[in-house]
């Protein structure tokens, strides 16, 4: 156990190396598709494509009831758009979260549940579209923000024009802004609601930080940023009062910040288009408490049982850039 912590360095997903502890998380047996058939439909049954809420029982489909919506006559299950629809070996899924968890690499946790890395890659892209749709909570009293920049990432992409040469090891303050830097703005307050989102590439406008805030803040009064930045003049406009202390590396955000970048070094590169919906899952990550994983693993279920994910292989691998 100690050896194959040390081989796939978890650190960045729980910063603990109780082996008996890892134990435990081991025994969670919590099922997925027993969580969403009890818990999905237990407030009301409605349709998942329409919203209808007149909908009957449609019989039997290999054990699972089928239901019927009386408005648009589409069937749908209690597992109808949710991550685990149409995938094979669903009953892997629960292995596989923990794996995700634990920052195992496809390959592997491929080795670990004897399924193909291909396929555990579309699997983590339709958990990340789900924890990306997870209702962002608004910042309460005393926060603070900053923002950082990475290089534009096609990783994955064929046929790509005018590719500039890659330059591998060079820090983030050592190119210039320009259209191939995206800019990632993170916000946290004292009661762990974090915002952490790419919102575009090069440098910001004041449109685009009146938008971004218009979704975060609920009356907040009191803020801190680095030393002159552009939110400054965003914090003068809005009678926030900015805090005389400076972010410095000792500073929630900054250590976010930190630990952020180093978990996504460990999937060798993001391409750009996937950002935000890992910024999304780590986001999820450091907002809970890891010292009871079961704990952990039945919220994440909690918070993805009634978002609608309706990508299918082929829509994951031919998406967009989208800064939203």
């Amino acid at each position: 156990m100690e050896t194959c912590w040390k081989q796939y360095g978890y650190k960045y997903y729980l910063n603990i190396k109780d082996t008996n502890i890892m134990l435990k998380y081991k025994c969670c047996n919590i099922s997925i598709i027993s969580y969403f058939q009890s818990k999905r439909f237990h407030k009301g049954r409605s349709c998942p494509y329409c919203g209808c809420s007149h909908t009957v029982k449609y019989g039997l489909n290999n054990g699972k009831q089928r239901y019927k919506c009386h408005d648009c006559k589409r069937t749908f299950s209690d597992l109808t758009n949710t991550p685990i629809y149409r995938t094979h070996h669903p009953e892997k899924w629960d292995a596989f979260i923990k794996c995700t968890i634990n920052g195992l690499s496809l390959r592997a946790a491929a080795r670990e549940i004897k399924v193909s890395y291909v396929t555990l890659f579309y699997w983590r892209h339709k958990l990340l579209s789900a924890t990306k749709k997870i209702e962002q909570n608004r910042m309460k009293g005393y926060f603070e923000v900053e923002n950082f920049f990475l290089k534009f990432s096609n990783k994955g992409k064929k046929n790509i024009e005018d590719n500039k040469e890659r330059v591998h090891g060079r820090s983030l303050k050592s190119f210039q802004l320009d259209k191939d830097s995206v800019c990632v703005v993170n916000v946290m307050d004292y009661h762990k609601n974090i915002y952490s989102m790419a919102i575009g590439t090069g440098r910001m406008n004041p449109m685009d930080i009146n938008d971004l805030f218009s979704k975060l803040l609920n009356g907040n009064r009191f803020a801190c940023s680095k030393p002159k930045s552009f939110f400054a003049l965003f914090f003068k406009r809005a009678n926030i009062i900015e805090a005389k202390r400076l972010l410095d590396g000792n500073s929630k955000i900054i250590k976010y910040r930190t630990e952020c970048l180093d978990w996504l070094s460990q999937f060798r590169g993001v391409a750009t288009k996937y950002l935000n919906n890992y910024l999304s899952l780590f986001k999820f990550i450091k907002s809970v408490n890891f010292s009871r994983m079961a704990w952990y693993i039945k919220k994440l279920y909690a918070s993805i049982l009634y978002v609608n994910i309706k990508q299918t292989n082929l829509s994951i691998r031919v998406s967009d850039n989208c800064f939203d």
